[in-house]
This record gives C-alpha cells, sequence and structure tokens, in this order.
C-alpha cells in the first residue's frame, strides 16, 4: 500500500490523451454519444507529430500511440527543458501488456515459414516487451527508470503504482505513465471470447506524475492528488470474487470517506449486480459508476482511463456530481490482480 502526507504527496500535473474521436479527453467523456463500432480506429497515432519521422513506418501502433500520448504530456506541463538538463530524474512507464504481441506473432510466423532471412530487422525492437516505453527515451532523450507492467487489465494503475513508488524514494522528479488500446486481429479474438464484452476504441492515455511541492514552486494547481494505493491476488476461492473485492475496498471507503466508487479495468471479469447489491448494502449513498458499460472494455488502459474520468467529473465535466472530495478507481484482471487508487480534489 502506498499513501501519501501532506509534505509527499504526488499528484497529477497533466493528461495526454488520443482516440479516433480527437485529443481532447474532457470532450471525450462529455460526449453523451456510445462510440460506434465502425470509429474504433484511430486515422492518426501521432496528430500532432511529436515523434521524429525516421524510421516510424517501421513502428508498432501502440508505440506510436504510447509516445505520441507521452509527448502531449510533456508540452503541457512544459517539461521539455528539464528533461533536457535533468533526463536522469524523469521516469517512464508503460502499462499495456497486449499490443505488441501480434507484432511477435508475425515476426515468429515469418521467421519459422518462410526462414529468418525474411524477417526485416527492422521489426526486431517491435517484439520486445518494453518496446513503447523505450522508443519513447530515445525520442525523448529521458534515462531515468524505464519500466513495463504485465498486470493484465490491471496494468495501468499498476504502472501508476511504481511511479508513484519512484516519487516518493526520491528516484525520480517526474513520472510519464501511459497506457495504450489498439485493436489488431489477436485482441479482437480475445474479445471475443468474453461473449456479450463490449468492444473499446483505440485510445492511448498519459499522465504525468510528480510531488505537490514543485507544483506548488511554480504556482500551479494539479489535476488531481494520489492519496493512496492497494493492491492484492484473489487466492481464496472459496469466497466469490465480488465479495473478496467487496472486503478488499470497503476498508477504503470507510476511512477515506468515499461517495463515487468506479470500477475501469477488468469490468467483464465479475458479475456488477452482485458486486453492486453488496456495496448498497452498507453505503447506500455511494455511487458505483462503470465506464466501460459507456465506452467498452479496455484491455490495458481501465484503470487510468477511470482516473481521467473522476478528474472530469471533479471538474464537471460528465452528468456525475460529487459532494465529497475523494473518488476510488477499481481495476481488477480476470488472473485475480485487484489494485484500487484513491484519489482526491484539489481546491488551493
Amino acid at each position: 500500500m502506498i499513501s501519501t502526507n501532506s509534505k509527499n504527496r504526488i499528484v497529477i500535473s497533466a493528461i495526454g490523451f488520443n482516440s479516433s474521436y480527437g485529443t481532447e479527453i474532457y470532450e471525450y467523456f462529455s460526449s453523451s454519444e456510445k462510440p460506434k463500432e465502425s470509429s474504433f480506429i484511430i486515422e492518426d497515432y501521432d496528430p500532432q507529430k511529436f515523434l521524429k519521422p525516421k524510421g516510424q513506418r517501421f513502428l508498432s501502433k501502440s508505440t506510436i500511440l504510447y509516445c505520441s500520448t507521452a509527448f502531449q504530456a510533456i508540452h503541457s506541463r512544459g517539461l521539455v527543458r528539464f528533461i533536457q538538463n535533468t533526463p536522469e530524474r524523469v521516469g517512464l512507464y508503460n502499462g499495456t501488456e497486449l499490443s505488441n504481441l501480434e507484432d511477435c506473432f508475425a515476426f515468429d510466423l515469418t521467421a519459422k515459414n518462410e526462414g529468418p532471412d525474411r524477417v526485416s530487422p527492422m521489426k526486431v525492437p517491435n517484439t520486445i516487451a518494453n518496446a513503447a516505453a523505450s522508443q519513447m527515451a530515445i525520442q525523448a532523450g529521458i534515462k531515468g527508470p524505464n519500466f513495463s507492467v504485465c498486470a493484465g487489465m490491471a496494468g495501468s494503475i499498476q504502472a501508476l503504482d511504481i511511479a508513484c513508488l519512484h516519487l516518493k524514494q526520491g528516484i525520480t522528479d517526474y513520472g510519464i505513465v501511459a497506457s495504450t488500446e489498439v485493436r489488431n486481429n489477436y485482441q479482437k479474438s480475445i474479445q471475443k471470447s468474453f461473449g456479450d464484452r463490449n468492444m473499446s476504441p483505440e485510445l492511448g492515455i498519459s499522465m504525468i506524475l510528480e510531488r505537490r511541492e514543485s507544483m506548488d514552486m511554480e504556482n500551479k494547481s494539479p489535476l488531481a492528488g494520489i492519496v493512496m494505493m492497494h493492491s492484492e491476488i484473489f487466492i481464496d476461492h472459496e469466497v466469490s470474487f465480488e465479495t473478496y473485492l467487496y472486503s478488499v475496498i470497503r476498508p477504503a471507503i470507510t476511512q477515506y470517506d468515499v461517495d463515487i466508487l468506479i470500477v475501469s479495468g477488468g469490468l467483464s471479469a465479475i458479475d456488477c449486480d452482485a458486486f453492486e447489491i453488496m456495496v448498497k448494502e452498507s453505503y447506500p449513498l455511494v455511487s458505483v459508476l462503470y465506464p466501460e458499460n459507456q465506452y467498452g472494455n479496455f484491455d490495458n488502459a481501465g484503470g487510468m482511463f477511470g482516473i481521467a474520468y473522476a478528474i472530469s467529473i471533479f471538474n464537471g465535466n460528465t452528468h456525475c456530481r460529487i459532494s465529497r472530495k475523494n473518488i476510488l478507481i477499481l481495476s481488477l484482471d480476470p488472473s485475480g490482480t485487484i489494485i484500487y487508487t484513491i484519489v482526491e480534489k484539489i481546491t488551493s
């Protein structure tokens, strides 16, 4: 568990975003329309042309999307000069697990069926697990920690968790965390195996994390504060997954006076009705929200998407209203990984 105090509080200072509907995430949330499957695919993965054009055609969609949204957040926060002067104090974290698997399959099958001479050496980087974050380090000149998290549908919040840890330990001054959703034949086949699971559109989302004191020194206000994070593995199969989930989050709902609970990332792995009944029995005033019901189920970015959704609630960009300052965001994976974070509205 990672909790914060006033001297060491971690905040979210900037967000980068790209989708088939554009790069403005709050406009994305304020739209009442449910994304149509015909518009799931992004036309331009680097609309602001942040990436260097040389060699870009050999990069995977996920890598381009990761780098583009990360650059967007960097420019939004104004970190270009800081990165140039102290590149070792900035960390990169990727909360995407599945996006490069199809590239790996294509590479291996080509080598097996047509011979190693038929495999393009320019495609080799796409087979590496940390391809996206490594490419971003090259593109931006970042020399700090570089992590790619494999935690399935809970991966994006796990990546945030590691970024928070490095900030609290003084290893970094800024953490750039991003996660992507791309649609290829591999992902489509997996999503179809879930039956009625809502297909999600392609998107990329990034966040800048830093200590609150650095923003105070610049007289700037953060988008939200990260109050705490907690993760567990579901191994007690004598009770239902929903019962265990409720037992995990119940202490946090009480302690941090939460009135909104967002389940984002892994929604298809639980019985929502059974879970919500448990929550409402003890906390009738707590609203349980499921962004994936509107925007589609996410393989990777659900947790960060849920945090951005919480920030949009703080800003009044959705139909939801909050009477308290804390929102709990829960992500999970069918393998049993559970992680949640509590974010707070910062008013001054």
